[in-house]
């Protein structure tokens, strides 16, 4: 038996693979159905399912956040509650859009406090990550400043360093807040170097010592 002996077959089959083609002078398709009809597309294994959409293929692109990472998450801002803070505010803001002067040189380090028993007989819970640190270095080079220690501003918050002289401005956010009441400052003439050993106020510290 064979299909060229039932043209009808053929006819159905012709409907299945194009429909929008004329037929009996009537038109079933417009101008762009047409365009589209010359084109033939073939099936493949990928073409099996629902249609891929732009939002699929970019939601597949977009990589899954790692729960293990600390997101660099910028904390809110609080809003001042009176008249006096929203003033202060904004003369801080006004300055530093303001500011000519110079951002100098820093370096920020971790130091921790190691004795006998955590060296030799390993007593303690601490670790050689920052984690096990009680105190973070900031040391920051003035060159050519003229100014003397006693007379620079710095002013130091619980995640805050600012420091202003002559020639230079440094506005630092700490990577951790900070005992202000047990922080110290030390200036160095010579080298126009400032070290800052700021005392680490975390949440976990007394697991980590």
């Amino acid at each position: 038996m064979s299909i060229f002996e039932h043209p009808e077959q053929l006819k159905m089959l012709q409907d299945l693979l194009n429909p929008n083609q004329r037929r009996g002078g009537i038109d079933y398709s417009s101008s762009e159905d047409e365009e589209e009809s010359m084109v033939v597309h073939k099936l493949n294994p990928g073409g099996i399912g629902r249609p891929k959409t732009e939002d699929a293929t970019k939601a597949k692109k977009k990589k899954k956040p790692n729960p293990l990472c600390t997101p660099l998450v910028e904390e809110e801002k609080k809003q001042p509650e009176s008249l006096e803070e929203w003033q202060d505010r904004q003369e801080k803001e006004d300055n530093d859009i303001l500011e000519t002067r110079k951002t100098p040189e820093y370096t920020m380090t971790y130091r921790q406090a190691v004795g006998t028993e955590d060296v030799f007989l390993q007593m303690g819970n601490r670790t050689g990550s920052s984690a096990s640190c009680e105190d973070l270095i900031v040391e920051v080079s003035l060159p050519d400043e003229e100014m003397t220690a006693d007379k620079m501003s710095l002013s130091l918050q619980e995640k805050e360093l600012d420091l202003g002289t002559c020639l230079y401005r440094l506005r630092l956010p700490l990577p951790h807040p900070v005992n202000v009441d047990r922080c110290q400052a030390k200036y160095d003439s010579e080298l126009k170097k400032l070290r800052l050993t700021l005392r680490l106020q975390r949440e976990l510290d007394y697991v980590n010592f």
